[in-house]
């Protein structure tokens, strides 16, 4: 009797396997990729670790309606020139690390921050016995845990120097969130996430799977590894591709500021939604985890904070003309423009990691000399942003003494 049911229950498991991988073939050979988020696919690659990283050795032409150069990225799928694992005994090293306005391709390589960074500080105390290298590791649309994810796999071997993270208050917050994803060529890349788990950061990255609740606060090692195993089904089966939709329609991801036109908006308002102070809990945990890696390889960590466009472009209205914007968006009456870059200030000055805000000096610098620093439509650095950012780290890394002349 035993003998039958388990003859049986092969019969109808070989059954649903056959009828799977029979509906996987059709799906790859009939079925159109299907593109829920923006596609990338000629300049990323989906990583089970970090989500995407750029693609080795791309070289095409970025036209967009502000700009229009040809772009290259080197053997790691970054925006810069190569760079040697071994840092050569009289080079301090840098490792520039974020997200798009860490890669900067708005403007040709050569005027992006970090090469005129890296060419300020060669400038002002680069001598025979000692020259600064930066190397960028910058990815669109990374969140602070794929850069915690992307140095534990990858940067750190370059030994560096000083790693100084670039922390841009448009999105990083959010980014941090579950369900953060990139469509490449009909997949949906999701960034890898990580939990608070009783009240603190859990340090290691878990698999966003669309249908799977995530880890909010409850982190059993059950959970983690149901994800694992449903990360590789996803990762790798055009069949699960085309079930997402409905799974991302049945299980909404949770992010905050859905009511805002801008949805980062609703870090400017002191009364936070839930994902708000979930989402800077799980932010300042990562730079708590980052720091703390950071410092145990024999570096130094930073930070230098980025205000978003929109923000900048606030700050410059007069009283009147704020009154006027407040009249046609009541709902950010309250807002205050620099609540959340202060928030993050106090959070690194507790935490002793050196940082700066760059959301002052620069509408200072906007106010005087009427300077664009920010593309109007792409919302990102233009090459005077770029320099400007460069000239005021340059600055301030001195004047920290993050670097320093050996000579």
């Amino acid at each position: 009797m035993h003998k039958l049911i388990n003859a049986r229950s092969l019969l109808v498991f070989a059954s649903i396997a056959c009828s799977l991988t029979l509906l996987e073939i059709g799906t790859r050979l009939l079925m159109p990729p299907l593109m829920l988020f923006e596609n990338y696919g000629d300049t990323y690659l989906c990583s089970a670790n970090m989500g995407w990283v750029g693609r080795p050795n791309y070289q095409g032409q970025l036209t967009r309606e502000e700009y229009s150069h040809p772009i290259q990225f080197n053997q790691i799928g970054m925006y810069d020139t190569d760079h040697a694992l071994k840092k050569p005994a009289h080079i301090f090293r840098i490792l520039w690390i974020g997200d798009s306005f860490a890669q900067a391709l708005q403007v040709d390589e050569s005027e992006t921050a970090h090469q005129q960074l890296e060419n300020l500080l060669n400038e002002q105390l680069g001598h025979d016995q000692q020259q600064f290298e930066v190397i960028s590791i910058g990815v669109m649309g990374w969140g602070t845990g794929q850069e915690l994810s992307y140095y534990r796999e990858q940067g750190r071997r370059y030994q560096a120097d000083l790693v100084l993270l670039l922390f841009f208050m448009g999105n990083d917050v959010n980014n941090n969130l579950p369900g953060h994803a990139l469509t490449i060529n009909g997949f949906n890349c999701f960034a890898p996430y990580y939990p608070i788990c009783d009240e603190t950061i859990n340090s290691e990255a878990w698999s966003y799977i669309p249908g799977l609740a995530p880890a909010w606060g409850e982190c059993s090692s059950t959970r983690k590894w149901s994800a694992e195993g449903a990360g590789l089904i996803q990762r790798n089966s055009y069949l699960f591709a085309r079930i997402e939709p409905l799974l991302l329609a049945w299980q909404e991801r949770r992010r905050y500021g859905k009511e805002f036109g801008l949805p980062f908006a609703a870090l400017y308002l002191p009364d936070e939604e839930p994902e708000v102070r979930y989402g800077w809990q799980v932010t300042e945990g990562l730079l708590h985890q980052f720091n703390h890696e950071v410092e145990a390889d024999g570096a130094d960590f930073s930070v230098a904070i980025i205000g978003p466009r929109e923000v900048m472009w606030l700050a410059q209205l007069n009283e009147e003309q704020r009154q006027s914007f407040y009249l046609s968006n009541p709902s950010l009456s309250n807002a205050e423009i620099n609540y959340p870059n202060q928030r993050l200030r106090d959070f690194l000055e507790e935490q002793q990691i050196p940082h700066l805000d760059l959301q002052p000096p620069m509408i200072t610098y906007m106010a005087e000399t009427g300077a664009k620093l920010y593309l109007p439509i792409d919302r990102h650095w233009t090459a005077d942003g770029n320099r400007v950012a460069a000239e005021l780290l340059v600055d301030w890394l001195i004047g920290a003494g993050l670097v320093e002349s050996t000579e």
